[in-house]
C-alpha cells in the first residue's frame, strides 16, 4: 500500500487566542498563544521589551477558545482549552520538570443537539467558582471549578467534589482546581458519563482496547504494580442546561459577590433580527438557570457583538458605531464612536476597570476610559471616553502584559507586540513602517498614474491626514495567513545565488506558476531528483496589512562580491589586528588602519591574497594584496591565526611557516626534513595549535610558543591519512585535548591524545548497529557507497553536546555524540545522513553568536543545535546524570556546487563569507541559520492578494489583487467616489473594447459605485518592484490565474476533395513563422512562452452569482519593458481555475470544463484593437492567433480546481466531491461510404484528416465532498513498484502476479493508476484512485466508473491550495533511495505551509504506521484528547478512522524522545502487554473497521491497510530500533 507522509514545513501562525498571567512562575508575566492545534507559552521582559519563547506543545486538537484564570490558593495560574470537537483540557505548569501538566479533560457533547454555526463561546467567572461554554444551540454546558472561598455554599452542596489526583501519582493535589474524581466501579462510571481512565504502564498510556489485557497480565505477576490514572487526572462533572436564545452573539459572567451565585449575561440576536441582552443565574437547587428580574430586555444596536463585564454587575456592549454601558435598574450611558465592528478587546487595569483597549476591523486601537462613582454602596460608571492610540494589524485576540505592553494577535496580519505611550511618536517613526509599501507602488510609474487605485491618491491623502499615534511596534513575528494561493518557484528562479554551473529546467516545463485552483502535469513535474523544488511565494494578509510572503527553506547567501579564479583548492580567511605594511600599489588604502581582513585563497600551482584593511567606510574595495614571509609560489594545505592575532600560519606541502604581521617576516619554519620526512599532506590548523600529517602515515603535533614552532610530538599509524582536525571541544575556551584523524583505507577515524599522540581509549571500531555509550578511538564509517572515504573531519560543541562530525566523499555525514570527560572519551550515539552526492568539507562557522557548521558539497548544508533544545541545555535525561544530547538540525543553502567557505571576521562585512563557487570566488552575507526563512513585500492597505503565478522565463510574477474602496482611511466617501470615477473613466476613454458603453457605464458608477475592484500586476522576482499594472472592468474581479506556454495550433480548413486528403494521412499541427519577440506584431514562435493567463468573474449589482467572466491573456515583454494584453475572450459564468494543458489551456468556468488553444485566425479575419495606454500596458491583439475553444464537458455543480496527471484531468466540485475526465484525440477518417449502421456526416467529411479533441467522463466519487484544492499525485517510481505491494505486483509486467489476490489488489493493481488528493471544506485530506478498467468485470464488485478512496485523514486546518513541487532538493539517501518522496506542497488557511509525500515502500509505509500507531497510543500529549478522535475523518456526512496517511509532525517527534522511551515506543511495551493479546485486539479491530467497506471481502484484506494497535515494530516487521531513528532522521530533511 502507498501511503501519504504528510508534515508541516512552516506550522500555522494564525493566532486564535492569546492570554496572558503567570503561568509559569509567580512573578512572570507569561503569553499563552493558540494556534491551530498548538500552545506556545513565552515571557515578557518588560525592561526590553521582548518576548522569549519557552515552549510550544502540540494537542490532538483544533483550539477553538483558551482562558487563564488564577486560583486563590495557587502561586501561578491554569489555562482552559476548549477544541472543535466539543473537548476541554485545563492545563498547569510544572516549574520543577518545565513541562505543561494536565489537570482536567473532558468533553461536552450533546448527540441531539445542533451545534453553533459561530465559533464556540466560553465564559469565566471571575471567582473561578464555574465555567459557561455554549457549543450547541439554546444549550450552555456548566462546569463547575472548586472554590476554596465559600465551602458551604449552595453550588457547593450541589457539585460536592471528591478531590483529584496528578497524573500518574497517588497524592491528593492541593490547588483549588480540584474537579470530579477518579471512579473505581460501575456505579461511579455511570453516575459520571464523561470519566474517561486510561490506565498508566511505566510513564506509558495503555489504549483502552488494551487494558484488559495489561489487568490480566499483571494479575499474573503479582511483583509488578501498574499506576492508574485518569485519561485527565480531573474530570469535570458537566451539567448541561437549556436558554431560550438560540442565536447567541456573546456570554459574560458578572461581577458580583462572593455571597451570591454566578450570574452570565447573554446577547443574542432574536426573531426580529434585534440584539438584545438577557441575564440568568445559576439556581441553588439542581443547578436550573433562572432570569434574573432586574434586567430587562434592552433593545441594542443591531451591530453590537461583544459584551464586557464592569464592576457593580454592568455590562458594556460593544457595537460597530457605539459603546454602551446597562445593567439592572440603571438607565443605560452610550457614546457613538467610529463606525468599526469591534475585532477584539482587553483591559489594562484588571484592579479599578479602568481603562480598556479595543482594536476594530480596519486595525485601528483605541483607549476607552470609564469614570465610576458610588451609588447605592456600588462603583457605577459614571462616564465613558475613546481616544484613539493607533493603528496594528487587525486584532483577533489582544493582550495587555506589564509595562505599556501589548500583544496584537492577528489572522490577517504580523503578529505585533507594541507599546503604549503616553505622548505622541515622532512622524519619522511612525512613516518608517509603511515607506516599504509606497515605494513599491510609486506613482512615478507612467501605468500607476493612470491605471492604479487606490495606490496613489487614497494613500497619499490618507498620509497626510493621519493623525498623531501613540503605538510603538517592538516586535514584529511573521504570519502567513490567510494563505489564499502560491506558487513554488525554483531554487535558480527566485534569485541570483547559483553557482554558473547550475542548468535551468527545459523549456517545456519552464513555468513554476500553476493556475489557481489548479495543479500541472504532476507526471512530467517534480518526479525527477531535483526537480521542480526552491522557494514557496504566497498570497498572504488581508484588510490594512497585505503582502507577498516568499517562504524558503534553508540558508539564503547573498553575493556581494564575485571574482573568476579557475583551479581554486581551497581558502580561509583571517582577520589581523595589528597595522600592517603593504605595496600601496596594490591595495591603495590608509595604512594606518588598525585591521587587516586576508582572503587566502589556494591554487594549483600558486598562492593568492586577497584583502581591504578596517575601517573602510561605506564601501569595501577588494584587491590583490602584496605580502612579503608568504609561501606564494606553491598551493597552501591551511592558515590560520594564532590566538594572539599578530602571528599567522601558513602551511605548504613543503613547510609550516609562522609570519609575524608586522612587517610581514617569518618568525619561524617547520620543515618534514626535521624528522626524517619529505612532504607535508594534510595539515589542521587552530589558534596556537598545529596538526599536521607526514608522508601520508606519520602525525606531528605543532605549538606556537613565543613567537616560535615547537614540534610537541609524533607518531606513526598503520594506514594512510585523509584528513585530520585539531579544533577545541572548548571554542575559544580552552585548546584542543584530541587530535582527529581520518584514514583512507579503512574508513576510521582516531581520536588522539594530546601532547603525547597516544590512543584515547582502547581500539574500538564502532559500527551504527552496536548501540549507544561505548568508547571509542578509532570509529568505523561503513561503507555506503562508490566513495565512502572520510574527506572532511571537524571536534565542536553544537548546544550542549561535544561532536566529533566526519564528511565522506559521497556525500554522506556521520555525526558523533561524545562524552568528554578525565576518564576518557565515549561514543554517547551515532547517526548518518545524506546531504549530498559529492565530497564534503566541514568548517566552523559563528552565526548571530552561535556556533554552527557549513557542510560544503553539491548540495551543501549548515548543521546547528536546536535552539529550544539549547535553551534548556541543563535538561537530564530520566533515570541519568547525563545531560540530553543536543539534537542537531539542517538548514539547506540555496547556493548549489559550493566547494569550499570560510568565514569573514569584518567590521564592514559582519555575517559575511568567502565561498569557492564552481570556478568563481564569492563574497556572501548569510541568513540567520534556521530552517526556514520568511521574507515580506508588503502591498498597500486594502490591497488584498488573491492570485499569484510565476514565470521564470521572464523572471517576472503575475499578481491579482482585490481592491477594497469602503475602507478608504480618512477619504470622505464623496473623496472615494470622485476618485472611483477619475480612474474608471480614464480607462473607458483608452480601452475601446470594454463591454460596456460609456453612457451605461457612468449611469452604474453613479448609482451604485463598485465596493471593490480588481487590478492584475506585473512584479519583478528580484525585488518585488511593480512594472506595470491595470485594473479590471467595473465589477469584474479575479479568480484565477497561471503561467503557460501555448502551443501554436493550425485553424480547421475544410478540405477541397476530402477523400484525397484523408489519403493523404491526418493534418499535422503547422507552425508559423514567428520569432517569439512579443513586440513584433507580424512574428510568432511554435510555442508562445511566458504568458499570463487570467480567469474572472463579473457580477453585476443586485445579483449573487457571477453570470459571466473573461479568459485574459497578456506577457510582458522583456525587450520594450511593457505589458501587453494579447488577448480577451468571454465566456459564461466565473473562471474559477485554469492550468496548462500539452500547450493547451483547460479553464473550469462555473459547471463547464473548457478545452482552449491558441489558434491560427480564419483567413480575413484582423485584431479588434491595437491601443498603447502608457508606457507600461499596451492593449495589443496577436494579428495572427486568438484563443479558441476546442471542446467542452459539462461537470457537477461548480468546478473550483483542476489537476492533470497525463491525459487524465481531475476536476474538484464545490459539492460533489471530484471527477475524472480523460483527454483524447483523434483523426477524422475520410468517407468511405456506410459503415454499418453509421454514416459520416457531411461535415465531418469536408474536415477528413484532421485532429478532433475531446474530454471525456472516466470516473467520479460519488460522496458529497466540498472540496476547496485537488492535486495529482505522482505515480511511484519505475523501481519502487514491486515494493508497495511485495509478492504481489510483478515488477517487469506491473500488474498483478498471484491468482488468489484479494478484491482491493484486484482493483488497484496497476502499477500507474491515476491518484490524486483531495482537500475538503472540513479539514480534511482524502487520497482517491480509479480502479483498473480491467478489473471491472472480473466477480469483484468494483466499478471503473467510481473513484474509490484510499486513505482518509483530518489535518485540522483547511487547505486552500496545493501545488507540484517541494522545498528541498530531494536528494536519495542510499540507505533509503527514492522511498520516500516530496511530491506536493500546500497551503492553508491559518498560514501553515506542508508537504506531502508518497511512501513508495510498502514495508516502510508499515514500519512509520505502527510508530504513528505507538507514539499516537503511548505517549502522552497536553489535554489528553484522543489522538483518533483528532486526526480521524469528520465531515457532516460521515466520521471515520484515519487510514492511508501517516503523521509527519507526530512521527518526527520520536526523535525528541530519550532513548528509553524510544525503545518503549519502538518495542510497543510489549514488555508490559502479552503480545497473543495485541495480536488478537489488532486483527479484531482492523476487521470490524474494513468490513465496512463495499471493496473488502475477504479477510485478507485486512493485512493490506493500515496497522490500529499498539504493537512490537522490530517484532512484526523485522527491523531495528537504529534503523527506525535512521528512517525517521531521513524524513525530517522532506521539509
Amino acid at each position: 500500500m502507498q501511503y501519504q507522509y504528510v508534515v508541516s514545513a512552516h506550522k500555522a501562525s494564525s493566532v486564535l487566542a492569546s492570554v496572558s498571567g503567570a503561568f509559569t512562575l509567580p512573578e512572570a508575566t507569561d503569553l499563552v498563544l493558540a494556534k491551530n492545534n498548538r500552545i506556545e507559552v513565552h515571557t515578557l521582559t518588560a525592561a526590553t521589551g521582548q518576548l522569549r519563547q519557552v515552549g510550544d506543545w502540540a494537542l490532538n486538537g483544533k483550539i477553538s477558545t483558551l482562558h487563564f484564570f488564577h486560583p486563590s490558593d495557587r502561586l501561578t495560574g491554569c489555562i482552559l482549552v476548549t477544541s472543535e470537537k466539543f473537548q476541554f483540557a485545563v492545563l498547569s505548569w510544572d516549574a520543577a520538570e518545565q513541562r505543561v501538566v494536565t489537570e482536567s479533560t473532558g468533553e461536552f457533547t450533546e448527540v441531539t443537539g445542533r451545534p453553533t454555526t459561530e465559533t464556540k463561546i466560553v465564559a469565566v467567572d471571575p471567582l473561578n467558582r464555574v465555567i459557561a461554554v455554549y457549543a450547541y444551540q439554546g444549550i450552555v454546558h456548566l462546569l463547575p471549578m472548586d472554590s476554596a472561598e465559600d465551602p458551604e455554599s449552595a453550588w457547593r452542596k450541589l457539585l460536592r467534589l471528591r478531590g483529584r489526583k496528578r497524573l500518574g501519582s497517588h497524592q491528593q493535589s492541593q490547588g483549588s482546581l480540584s474537579i470530579g474524581s477518579l471512579a473505581t466501579s460501575n456505579a461511579d462510571t455511570e453516575k459520571w458519563p464523561y470519566l474517561v481512565r486510561a490506565p498508566m504502564a511505566d510513564g506509558l498510556i495503555v489504549p483502552s482496547y488494551l487494558q484488559t489485557a495489561v489487568s490480566n497480565s499483571h494479575g499474573r505477576d503479582k511483583g509488578k504494580e501498574v499506576a492508574h490514572a485518569e485519561r485527565s487526572s480531573n474530570i469535570y462533572p458537566i451539567m448541561a442546561r437549556y436558554i431560550h436564545e438560540l442565536k447567541v452573539v456573546d456570554i459574560q459572567f458578572l461581577h458580583g459577590e462572593a455571597d451570591k451565585l454566578p450570574a452570565f449575561a447573554v446577547l443574542y440576536e432574536d426573531a426580529n433580527m434585534q440584539r438584545q441582552v438577557h441575564v440568568y443565574r445559576l439556581g441553588d437547587s439542581q443547578g436550573e438557570l433562572q432570569p434574573i428580574s432586574e434586567w430587562t430586555s434592552l433593545s441594542l444596536e443591531a451591530s453590537a457583538a461583544k459584551l464586557i463585564a464592569l464592576p457593580g454587575g454592568n455590562v458594556l456592549v460593544a457595537g460597530d458605531e457605539s459603546l454602551s454601558v446597562i445593567g439592572p435598574d440603571r438607565q443605560p450611558l452610550g457614546m457613538s464612536k467610529r463606525a468599526s465592528a469591534v475585532t477584539a478587546w482587553t483591559w489594562i487595569d484588571t484592579d479599578s476597570y479602568e481603562r480598556l483597549l479595543l482594536a476594530d476591523e480596519e486595525g485601528e486601537l483605541s483607549l476607552v476610559v470609564l469614570q465610576y462613582a458610588d451609588s447605592k454602596g456600588q462603583q457605577q460608571v459614571q462616564d465613558l471616553f475613546v481616544e484613539r492610540l493607533g493603528n496594528t494589524a487587525v486584532a483577533s485576540s489582544l493582550t495587555y502584559l506589564d509595562a505599556g505592553c501589548v500583544y496584537v494577535g492577528s489572522h490577517c496580519g504580523d503578529q505585533m507586540l507594541v507599546r503604549l505611550h503616553t505622548q505622541p511618536l515622532p512622524r519619522s517613526v511612525v512613516e518608517g513602517a509603511n515607506q516599504r509599501a509606497l515605494h513599491m507602488w510609486d506613482e512615478t510609474a507612467e501605468s500607476a498614474k493612470i491605471l492604479a487605485f487606490p495606490l496613489g491618491d487614497a494613500d497619499n491623502v490618507e498620509s497626510q491626514t493621519q493623525p498623531n499615534t501613540f503605538v510603538e511596534t517592538l516586535e514584529l513575528h511573521e504570519n502567513l495567513a490567510p494563505l489564499v494561493d502560491m506558487c513554488v518557484v525554483g531554487i535558480g528562479e527566485s534569485n541570483n545565488r547559483t553557482a554558473d554551473t547550475m542548468t535551468t529546467e527545459s523549456e517545456a516545463h519552464e513555468e513554476s506558476g500553476s493556475a489557481s485552483g489548479g495543479v500541472e502535469d504532476c507526471r512530467s513535474a517534480g518526479t525527477q531528483p531535483g526537480g521542480n523544488y526552491g522557494s514557496v511565494v504566497s498570497c498572504s494578509g488581508m484588510h490594512n496589512t497585505p503582502g507577498l510572503r516568499v517562504v524558503r527553506n534553508g540558508i539564503g547567501i547573498e553575493q556581494l562580491f564575485s571574482v573568476d579564479i579557475s583551479g581554486l583548492l581551497g581558502l580561509w580567511s583571517l582577520t589581523v589586528a595589528q597595522p600592517a605594511s603593504c605595496d600601496s600599489r596594490a591595495m591603495d588604502i590608509d595604512t594606518d588602519d588598525a585591521r587587516l581582513v586576508l582572503l587566502v585563497l589556494s591554487l594549483v600551482d600558486r598562492t593568492l591574497l586577497l584583502g581591504w584593511r578596517e575601517p573602510s567606510g561605506e564601501q569595501v574595495d577588494v584587491a590583490e594584496v602584496a605580502l612579503s614571509g608568504w609561501r606564494l609560489g606553491e598551493p597552501t594545505l591551511a592558515a590560520g591565526l594564532a590566538s594572539d592575532r599578530r602571528h599567522v600560519v601558513q602551511a605548504t606541502s613543503s613547510a609550516i611557516v609562522l609570519i609575524d604581521s608586522v612587517g610581514w617576516t617569518v618568525q619561524a619554519e617547520w620543515v618534514p626534513g626535521e624528522i626524517g620526512m619529505s612532504a607535508i599532506s594534510a595539515v589542521s590548523v587552530s589558534g596556537d595549535q598545529v596538526a599536521a600529517a607526514i608522508d601520508g602515515r606519520t602525525i606531528v603535533y605543532l605549538e606556537v610558543r613565543q613567537g616560535a614552532l615547537a614540534c610537541v610530538g609524533h607518531r606513526q599509524l598503520d594506514n594512510v591519512v585523509s584528513c585530520i582536525d585539531v579544533h577545541s571541544w572548548h571554542g575559544v575556551a580552552g585548546p584542543a585535548t584530541h587530535v582527529a584523524v581520518g584514514m583512507w583505507s579503512v574508513n576510521d577515524v582516531c581520536l588522539l591524545a594530546l601532547p603525547d599522540l597516544v590512543t584515547a581509549a582502547p581500539a574500538l571500531s564502532l559500527r551504527m548497529s552496536q548501540g549507544l555509550a561505548l568508547p571509542a578511538s578509532a570509529i568505523n564509517l561503513a561503507s555506503t557507497g562508490q566513495d565512502s572515504l572520510p574527506r572532511s573531519v571537524l571536534m565542536c560543541t553544537l548546544g550542549n553536546t561535544p561532536y566529533l562530525l566526519a564528511g565522506l566523499g559521497d556525500g554522506r555525514l556521520h555525526q558523533f555524540a561524545l562524552s568528554v570527560d578525565a576518564d576518557g572519551v565515549s561514543v554517547r550515539e551515532h547517526k548518518s545522513i545524506a546531504l549530498g552526492s559529492g565530497p564534503l568539507g566541514l568548517t566552523p562557522f559563528v552565526n548571530h553568536g552561535s556556533l554552527n557548521v557549513f557542510a560544503s558539497s553539491d548540495h551543501s548544508a549548515v548543521l546547528f543545535a536546536d535552539k529550544h533544545q539549547t535553551a534548556h541545555s541543563d535538561a537530564r535525561i530520566s533515570g541519568s546524570s547525563s545531560p540530553r544530547i543536543s539534537k542537531l538540525m539542517y538548514a539547506n543553502v540555496d547556493v548549489l556546487g559550493i566547494k569550499r567557505m570560510a568565514p569573514i571576521d569584518s567590521l564592514g562585512l559582519p555575517m559575511s563569507m568567502c565561498l569557492a563557487v564552481g570556478s568563481q570566488m564569492w563574497i556572501g552575507l548569510a541568513d540567520p541559520v534556521q530552517r526556514l526563512h520568511i521574507r515580506s513585500f508588503a502591498l498597500p492597505r486594502w490591497a488584498t492578494p488573491h492570485r499569484i503565478a510565476h514565470s521564470s522565463t521572464q523572471g517576472v510574477y503575475a499578481v491579482a489583487t482585490i481592491h477594497s474602496l469602503d475602507t478608504g482611511g480618512s477619504l470622505t466617501s464623496t473623496a472615494r467616489e470622485s476618485a472611483v470615477w477619475e480612474r474608471f473613466a480614464l480607462i473607458e476613454r483608452n480601452v475601446q473594447h470594454q463591454a460596456i458603453s460609456s453612457k451605461s457605464f457612468y449611469n452604474m458608477i453613479a448609482a451604485t459605485p463598485p465596493a471593490e475592484v480588481g487590478r492584475f500586476t506585473i512584479m519583478d522576482s528580484q525585488g518585488m518592484d511593480v512594472l506595470a499594472s491595470a485594473l479590471l472592468l467595473t465589477y469584474e474581479m479575479p479568480e484565477s490565474l497561471c503561467a503557460a506556454s501555448l502551443r501554436c495550433l493550425q485553424r480547421p480548413i475544410p478540405n477541397a476533395d476530402a477523400t484525397a486528403e484523408a489519403q493523404e494521412g491526418p493534418a499535422s499541427l503547422a507552425n508559423s513563422s514567428h520569432s517569439g519577440n512579443l513586440g513584433e506584431s507580424d512574428s510568432m514562435a511554435q510555442m508562445l512562452s511566458g504568458v499570463f493567463v487570467l480567469g474572472t468573474s463579473i457580477v453585476p449589482p443586485g445579483e449573487d452569482d457571477a453570470r459571466s467572466g473573461r479568459i485574459i491573456i497578456c506577457a510582458w515583454d522583456t525587450t520594450q519593458r511593457h505589458m501587453r494584453i494579447m488577448c480577451t475572450i468571454e465566456v459564461v459564468g466565473a473562471v474559477y481555475a485554469l492550468v496548462p494543458f500539452r500547450g493547451m489551456l483547460l479553464a473550469a468556468a462555473n459547471g463547464q470544463l473548457m478545452l482552449l488553444g491558441w489558434q491560427r485566425r480564419a483567413v480575413g479575419a484582423k485584431a479588434n484593437y491595437t491601443t498603447k495606454v502608457c508606457d507600461s500596458v499596451m492593449f495589443m491583439e496577436d494579428p495572427d492567433y486568438e484563443l479558441v475553444l476546442l471542446c467542452s464537458q459539462q461537470t457537477q455543480i461548480t468546478a473550483l480546481s483542476i489537476s492533470v496527471s497525463g491525459d487524465y484531468i481531475i476536476v474538484g466540485d464545490i459539492m460533489s466531491s471530484a471527477s475524472l475526465y480523460r483527454y483524447e484525440e483523434y483523426v477524422i477518417p475520410a468517407s468511405s461510404g456506410n459503415r454499418g449502421n453509421l454514416q459520416q456526416s457531411g461535415s465531418e467529411a469536408a474536415f477528413a484528416g484532421q485532429i478532433r479533441h475531446h474530454l471525456v467522463p472516466v470516473a467520479r466519487d460519488y460522496s458529497g465532498v466540498w472540496t476547496t484544492a485537488v492535486a495529482s499525485v505522482p505515480p511511484p517510481l519505475a523501481q519502487n513498484t514491486a515494493r508497495l505491494y511485495p509478492n504481489v505486483i510483478d515488477a517487469e509486467t506491473g500488474f498483478l502476479a498471484r491468482q488468489n489476490a484479494t478484491s482491493y489488489e484486484r482493483a488497484f493493481r496497476g502499477a500507474l493508476q491515476e491518484r490524486f488528493v483531495v482537500a475538503d471544506a472540513y479539514n480534511n485530506i482524502i487520497r482517491m484512485a480509479r480502479a483498473e478498467d480491467r478489473a471491472a468485470g472480473d466477480g469483484s464488485g468494483v466499478d471503473s466508473e467510481r473513484l474509490y478512496v484510499e486513505g482518509r485523514w483530518h489535518l485540522g486546518d483547511m487547505v486552500n491550495v496545493v501545488r507540484q513541487g517541494s522545498l528541498v532538493m530531494d536528494i536519495p539517501d542510499p540507505e533509503f533511495p527514492g522511498f520516500v518522496r516530496p511530491v506536493l506542497v500546500y497551503g492553508t488557511l491559518h498560514g501553515a505551509i506542508g508537504v506531502i509525500a508518497s511512501v513508495e515502500d510498502g514495508r516502510l509505509g508499515r514500519v512509520l504506521d505502527r510508530l504513528q500507531i505507538n507514539m499516537a497510543h503511548l505517549i502522552p500529549t497536553p489535554g489528553l484528547w484522543d489522538y483518533g478522535q483528532w486526526r480521524g475523518y469528520s465531515s457532516d456526512q460521515r466520521t471515520s478512522q484515519a487510514f492511508g496517511f501517516l503523521d509527519g509532525d507526530l512521527i518526527e517527534q520520536f526523535l525528541d524522545l530519550s532513548p528509553e522511551t524510544q525503545q518503549l515506543v519502538f518495542s510497543g511495551g510489549s514488555t508490559l502487554l502479552p503480545g497473543e493479546a495485541v495480536a488478537e485486539a489488532e486483527h479484531q479491530m482492523k476487521s470490524e473497521f474494513w468490513a465496512s467497506f463495499s471493496r473488502v471481502e475477504a479477510e485478507g484484506d485486512v493485512a493490506v491497510f493500515s496497522q490500529m494497535a499498539v504493537s512490537d515494530i522490530g517484532q512484526r516487521e523485522d527491523v531495528s530500533l537504529d534503523y527506525v531513528v535512521r528512517l525517521v532522521e531521513s524524513l525530517t530533511r522532506l521539509h
